[in-house]
């Protein structure tokens, strides 16, 4: 069981499980889609903790205001 905790905070194993290359570590067979698969249960739920961007984000307003504004008061 310790072996599954230290496998989490590995950082050669999460690299096998990163998102961009789990394809190739699979066809590799570096680690089984039922590992992955399993691995993805495990991680937590982050939805609660995303930005989003819109009308009451603060990234919309900055990146508008910054980079456009200089640009649009000349045009």
């Amino acid at each position: 069981m310790s072996r599954d905790t230290d496998a989490k905070t590995d950082p050669k194993t999460e690299r096998l499980f990163d998102k961009r290359t789990v394809e190739r570590n699979i066809k590799k067979t570096l680690i089984g889609r039922k590992d992955y698969e399993k691995h993805l249960k495990t991680l937590p739920d982050v939805a609660s903790k995303g930005v989003y961007g819109g009308k009451d984000g603060e990234e919309g307003e900055g990146d508008d205001s910054s980079s456009a504004g200089g640009s649009n008061s000349g045009h």
